[in-house]
């Protein structure tokens, strides 16, 4: 095998392919900076609890388990996202009952452990099974839906929105972004992932627009 197949893989995937999808890969990098940030200065985790547990296993997995085909290069975005996730995840289990509804603070740790592992369960055979693409896409956007979208809800039922990133949302939303148009460049005739590209994208910039409505930078 080339090298440069092993670093970046220039045969199955475009050089402008590859930069949309580092640059979304780094604008989540930064998005997880912010996410960091805000656990470290208000004690809150603002990733949505229904799907923190959804995405770090979908990182650990094609970080760990499988292997995306883009090269080694792009497999170091996978593991650093990760080990973010790592850490926000450590300190859900500390944080989190500042994030759910007070009936469920006795019992929010046993659910999210059940759901850690139910998440992992389900996308080990989605992925196993072949219903995934090269770059686990299908199964992200999956994640990325619920990402967006209780995103919104969360915001919505917060009264101190001051603990919400208005840097990680627009970095998360335009990392998004980014990738989806790589997708749109690489799989044209996926209409179903080109669908769910396009609803990340709306709820994303609605997540961004709600700033604004708010006045909250």
């Amino acid at each position: 095998m080339k090298l440069g197949i092993v670093w970046l893989n220039l045969v199955d995937y475009t050089p402008l392919q590859l930069i949309l999808f580092g640059l979304g890969a780094a604008l989540w990098v930064l998005s997880y900076v912010y996410i960091v940030k805000t656990v470290v200065k208000h004690k809150f985790v603002e990733m949505p609890a229904g799907v923190l547990c959804a995405n770090i296993t979908w990182e650990f997995l094609w970080a760990f388990v499988f292997t995306q085909n883009m090269g080694e290069v792009i497999g170091i975005g996978y593991k650093l996202w990760f080990f973010f996730d790592l850490y926000v995840v450590y300190k859900f289990y500390k944080y989190g009952h500042k994030q759910v509804i007070q009936s469920i603070v006795p019992y929010y740790k046993w659910v999210f452990s059940f759901a850690l592992v139910a998440w992992f369960v389900a996308q080990y055979f989605f992925i196993k099974q072949g219903f995934d693409n090269p770059i686990g896409a299908n199964s992200a956007y999956i994640i990325n839906i619920l990402i967006s979208s209780l995103y919104v809800f969360l915001f919505l039922r917060l009264e101190d929105k001051s603990v919400l990133s208005f840097t990680a949302g627009w970095a998360r939303g335009a990392g998004t972004g980014l990738i989806s148009v790589m997708c749109a460049l690489k799989w044209p005739e996926n209409y179903w992932l080109l669908s769910m590209c396009a609803v990340c994208l709306l709820i994303d910039i609605f997540y961004v627009y709600l700033f604004k409505i708010f006045k909250l930078k």
